[in-house]
């Protein structure tokens, strides 16, 4: 590298922004990623504060920048990111800014020419030749973006209806696409589509299309036959504009993963451009803004390290000395098995019940004195917040925004895993900032191993802003200031090795979820919306919930069913309401 100093790399994408410090050697001093970093999207403030953030975690002041941004257009969103970089960094004078596709061909070219195919979300190509930069595609979700992965699930939705519509039954495909929305039949799909969800949301049909086409699904062969082919018809046509003969391309983005889709495209770069060499991209788009300062002479070949995590010293990843052998059980002594187990479970709850009761009374004060409940975790723990907190509007008729999850990945991550999303601890703490967590509130992290930075950078944000903080963990032995947070309440649940090493939706999965029903109900409880033992604020929004209703209005009042089904009605479906309007009536 030409500087003498560590260059700090910045790629802004629509969705991260990831970032990495080099030495002079080019060897990783520090990485890692932020929140969006589309200039159009984000401004100028909240990328000073994203700058800040990543200035805390650098070991040593970067001597150059080179940052890569979606979004920059033109000189006014360059000035933007340079005005916001130099806030952070004052003394830095070498910053050099450009493209999000600046960064990507930098990272597969240097400053050599190159061709550079994008398929993620979105897609384009891009060619540098002789200095001067071009691009075919990459107009928008709306106006292009061919073969990229918004595109394939378009097309895949719309053949699947196109077929539905055709025949009168849906064909094969229609099954993976449902399941991936989480939806039961393709007239409550189309609902989900047509909600405000993203374009991610929508891109992330995608992976499903292409499982089914590697797995001989003709439906879904064909649309990312003719998707990857459209690509290869924009690449052939900017090589064409550029009069290349033999041009090397650069493969990058998620559906480049794919196996299937990377030989598809392939397939169809071959019949229009049978010259080409075709090349997977493997360094990172923050080393190739490196190379925008100047570091040509950087030779890439020390992926930052992860950091180490010790999970034999989790109790979840110790294997369980009553489960050896499960391969060779029978289905009987499984079940007998999973089911002595639980007991486990009791005697976990029995030994934390002091922890849950001081939770819980910090919990029901919250509520009661107006504020709200914050439920934070990533996979199994933060899919059992969800499940909570998405149960108190129809059981106890609370407003939806009083008992809130935030999960990591957000709602995609209900039915499908998000690769490295409970690693981020910076979205942990842009949530808790983005829903406007405060003094009055509550913040409960649900993580079996006590170690999830998602629920760390949460509850070091939370407790920041000066709300209350509790931790619920299968961490038996977990200690105060782990990962910087010092919880108001801590709920250790010793509930030992699972039958399945590790397989934390077994009993630390179990236990959590029965934690969740206790400081929720207890809560609600105090809160005024139970009667005697009735669930008196239940919302009747179906038959069997209307005839609840009707039940314990006569339990209530003695009156017969249709004096307690007239009552509701004239009570708006309130079951009180409706016993007070008897009552009335009787007095």
């Amino acid at each position: 590298m030409k500087e003498n100093g560590p260059v700090l790399g910045i790629e802004g994408g629509g969705t991260k922004t990831r970032w990495i410090l080099l030495d002079a050697r080019g060897r990783p001093l520090a990485h890692g990623i932020e929140g969006p970093g589309n200039v159009l999207q984000v401004g100028r403030d909240r990328l000073r504060k994203m700058f800040q953030r990543i200035s805390q975690n650098l070991p040593r002041v970067p001597v150059a920048i080179g940052g890569g941004f979606a979004g920059a257009r033109g000189k006014a969103e360059f000035e933007t990111v340079r005005s916001a970089l130099h806030s952070v960094w004052p003394k830095v004078k070498k910053i050099s800014v450009g493209q999000d596709t600046d960064s990507a061909l930098s990272a597969a070219w240097g400053q050599g020419d190159g061709f550079l195919v994008i398929a993620g979300t979105g897609s384009n190509v891009v060619a540098r030749i002789a200095g001067k930069k071009q691009s075919a595609g990459g107009h928008g979700h709306l106006l292009g973006d061919a073969g990229s992965g918004y595109d394939i699930a378009q097309r895949a939705l719309r053949a699947v209806y196109r077929e539905r519509d055709r025949s009168g039954k849906p064909p094969p495909l229609a099954a993976g696409l449902l399941a991936h929305a989480g939806a039961a039949d393709l007239d409550r799909l189309l609902r989900e589509v047509y909600r405000p969800h993203g374009k991610e949301w929508f891109a992330g049909f995608a992976p499903v299309v292409l499982r089914a086409a590697a797995r001989g699904d003709r439906l879904a062969q064909m649309v990312v036959r003719e998707a990857a082919g459209e690509l290869a018809e924009r690449l052939a046509e900017l090589v064409a504009r550029r009069r290349v003969r033999r041009p090397r391309v650069a493969l990058t983005g998620g559906l480049f993963e794919s196996p299937y889709y990377r030989r598809q495209f392939s397939q169809a770069t071959a019949e229009h451009l049978p010259g080409a060499q075709l090349s997977l991209l493997k360094t990172p788009g923050e080393v190739g803004a490196v190379k925008l300062v100047g570091a040509s002479g950087l030779n890439w070949s020390h992926p930052a390290q992860e950091k180490f995590v010790d999970v034999e010293a989790l109790p979840t990843e110790r294997a369980n000395s009553r489960s050896r052998g499960l391969h060779k059980k029978s289905v009987s002594q499984l079940v007998r098995l999973f089911v002595g187990e639980e007991a486990e479970n009791f005697r976990a709850l029995r030994k934390a019940a002091p922890e849950i009761g001081r939770a819980a009374g910090i919990v029901s004060t919250v509520l009661q004195r107006g504020g709200r409940l914050f439920y934070v975790g990533a996979g199994t723990s933060g899919r059992l917040g969800v499940l909570d907190a998405s149960e108190m509007p129809p059981t106890f008729h609370a407003d939806p925004e009083e008992v809130q999850a935030i999960l990591a990945g957000g709602p995609e991550a209900i039915f499908r895993a998000q690769e490295g999303a409970e690693d981020d601890a910076g979205a942990g703490a842009r949530a808790i900032i983005e829903r406007r967590v405060a003094k009055r509130d509550v913040v409960v992290g649900l993580t079996a191993s006590g170690r999830t930075p998602f629920v760390q950078g949460a509850l070091r944000q939370a407790a920041k802003g000066g709300a209350k903080t509790v931790l619920v963990t299968a961490h038996s032995r977990w200690k105060a200031d782990q990962g910087g947070i010092r919880p108001d309440a801590v709920v250790r649940l010793d509930v030992g090795p699972e039958l399945i090493a590790g397989s934390t939706r077994l009993k630390a999965g179990t236990v959590t979820k029965v934690v969740c029903n206790i400081l929720s109900s207890v809560a609600m409880i105090r809160l005024g919306r139970v009667h005697d033992n009735l669930m008196v604020n239940v919302v009747p929004s179906n038959a069997k919930l209307r005839a609840r209703a009707t039940r314990l209005v006569r339990m209530l009042t003695g009156v017969d069913g249709g004096a307690a089904a007239l009552a509701l009605r004239k009570g708006d479906g309130k079951v009180m309401k409706a016993v007070s309007l008897l009552k009335g009536a009787k007095a």
